[in-house]
């Protein structure tokens, strides 16, 4: 087999084979490199070597020149001796390679993404699914206008996985803070650092091809970013225009925010109450079960005179493709969600009522968490003691308290609950107790 150093212009000016014959010629610089020629002027690169499996040496085409430039080849002929000297298949391996490049194509992070999405609605006592999906989409995927116009997108979203760096996390958290809007960066930032830990999960790093979690050593403190704490309670004014615009608000918003405010439980608490959970004597007892409650155990909730009269005044669903859910437009199918409109009417209602005694009112922003804040507020207010108002509100005994002390607290919790729903009155109608009114809309 004749051995030159191999130029383009002597590949280019090599002659077809004989009839039913081909050639080799092999090349001076790179060990085992050869071209052959067949009958028809074809010009394969080839290298020969002892591949693993196999006792002689053998031929193997590494790509047809035109196709593969004459460096290319040596290129891959060097990959393929390294490969063989490690014992190593170049075949395997390439296959292999094209599995990974593959793998990368279809893991992209908008794609794990959309496996986180579907995975969080499965977890148990998850109550933010709606808005962790809202805003994992708007703030790490893409944003649409109100006509679905897409008017910004993450331009990483499409990489591979494998391939986000901690700088691309950076930039990204970045421009949401510097919006400004560093509520929102943070809130982003847990998700993103979800998700990573979410895919790092030995079941599935696996088959994202991840090894690297990106997210590891990064904090809020990088990003000039810290959890803003909420002290947020509703002055009586305001305590107020929210019953007020309750009050005008039609089943099953209007009794859901009044219940709301009565109870000083969860908004998804209350949104998902169904009828099983109320028990006793008029149903005056509301257990939330474990699976429904933050902490995984049930909680109970004493329910007030209020709180009856509203439990009182809701539909009943019965036949065919209804429900047992309190608050519902589905006929008791499904429970009320997705809050954002229904709580800028509710805002707007608000600010009505403050301005009617007060034409320049504002209503400073708010959120319907605190309503919990400012019902345990309250109850410091009223004297209620202090761990009879954390259980009212839901925070439970911990440590060997939750387990060695197993008393409920029942009764106090429901004159806890009482004095508050007959200081709420006075709030909502200041005229006296000979004039106090009853929270439920009168017919008529």
């Amino acid at each position: 087999m004749p051995r030159e150093n191999l130029t383009d212009k002597r590949l280019q000016a090599l002659k077809a084979a004989p009839k039913g014959e081909r050639y080799d010629i092999t090349d001076g610089i790179t060990p085992g490199l050869a071209v052959r020629v067949t009958d028809k002027g074809t010009k394969t690169f080839v290298l020969v070597a002892r591949f693993p499996g196999s006792s002689n040496p053998t031929r193997r085409a590494i790509g047809e020149y035109g196709a593969l430039t004459l460096e290319g080849a040596r290129e891959t002929a060097r990959k393929w001796l390294q490969l063989i000297h490690r014992g190593l298949d170049p075949k395997v391996e390439e296959q292999k390679e094209r599995e990974e490049a593959a793998r990368k194509r279809e893991n992209t992070f908008e794609a794990v993404v959309g496996d986180y999405l579907t995975d969080i609605p499965t977890r148990k006592r998850n109550r933010h699914v709606e808005q962790d999906e809202r805003e994992v989409r708007r703030e790490l995927l893409q944003r649409v206008d109100k006509d679905g116009k897409v008017v910004w997108r993450n331009k990483w979203a499409k990489k591979p996985i494998t391939d986000v760096t901690d700088a691309d996390i950076a930039e990204l958290i970045g421009e949401i803070r510097d919006r400004p809007a560093p509520g929102m960066a943070y809130n982003a930032w847990g998700h993103v650092k979800a998700i990573f830990s979410w895919a790092m999960w030995p079941e599935r790093r696996q088959g994202y091809g991840l090894t690297v979690n990106p997210t590891a050593h990064l904090q809020p403190k990088h990003f000039k970013l810290t959890k803003t704490v909420s002290t947020r309670v509703l002055t009586d004014d305001e305590i107020r225009a929210y019953w007020a615009a309750a009050d005008a608000t039609p089943y099953p918003l209007g009794p859901f925010y009044k219940m709301l405010i009565l109870t000083g439980q969860r908004k998804a608490e209350v949104a998902e109450a169904e009828w099983p959970e109320f028990a006793g004597a008029n149903r005056a007892l509301w257990t939330v079960p474990e699976e429904r409650f933050k902490s995984g155990q049930s909680h109970i909730v004493p329910i007030a005179d209020d709180v009856q009269a509203i439990l009182d005044s809701l539909p009943r669903y019965k036949g065919e493709k209804t429900g047992k859910f309190l608050f519902s437009t589905t006929l008791g199918s499904k429970p009320i969600n997705g809050f954002s409109r229904a709580k800028e009417a509710l805002d707007t209602a608000m600010l009505a009522e403050l301005r009617k005694a007060d034409p320049d009112a504002e209503l400073p922003e708010w959120v319907f968490h605190d309503i919990r804040r400012t019902v345990r507020t309250r109850l410091s207010g009223l004297r209620v003691n202090s761990d009879v108002a954390e259980m009212v509100i839901g925070h439970g005994k911990t440590g060997l308290r939750r387990v060695y002390d197993q008393y409920e607290f029942e009764p106090e919790m429901r004159e806890a609950l009482q004095r508050w729903a007959v200081a709420l009155k006075q709030i909502v109608a200041p005229t006296g107790p000979e004039n106090v009114v009853t929270f439920e809309k009168r017919a008529g």
